[in-house]
């Protein structure tokens, strides 16, 4: 799996005769977040204890359709490699919880789950980038 470019500018429009112009969240979305979460994950390994996430099972296709637990598993492992890698450093806003027969996930939310995987993504490669290493090896490893 490898990181793909989150989607940040999730709106609701409308034309001047109320037709709707904004975005739809479809499966690629959906599996756009829910990969991009495990890729958090496996950059995690580097730099921090093991922990781990609900799973969240294969990628969807069209006969599919994500349901409000799957959301909610989406949010709460989101929540999950903050708490195990970033506590308090800085915010990804108020996780939101849905149910089954209500309205579904809105733009805001979209963009506060986008938004955050990336800030965490960007931190997680400063802080890889910047790792110390040492300018030798130790003990008697060959080296070819």
């Amino acid at each position: 799996m490898a990181w793909i470019e989150p989607k940040l500018d999730w709106n609701e429009s409308y034309d001047i005769e109320g037709t709707y112009t904004g975005d739809y969240f479809n499966i690629e979305d959906y599996n756009r977040i829910k990969n991009n979460i495990d890729e958090l994950k496996t950059m995690t390994i580097e730099l921090y204890p093991e922990f781990s996430l609900s799973t969240m099972g294969e990628d969807k296709n069209y006969e599919d359709y994500p349901y409000a637990d799957e959301i909610n598993m989406i949010t709460s492992n989101l929540d999950t490699i903050m708490a195990k890698t970033y506590t308090n450093q800085f915010s990804i806003g108020t996780r939101i919880l849905y149910y089954d027969n209500t309205p579904f996930i809105g733009f805001a939310d979209l963009n506060r789950i986008e938004s955050a995987c990336l800030r965490i993504y960007n931190t997680i490669t400063a802080q890889h980038n910047s790792r110390r290493r040492l300018a030798f090896y130790l003990g008697r490893k060959e080296r070819f």
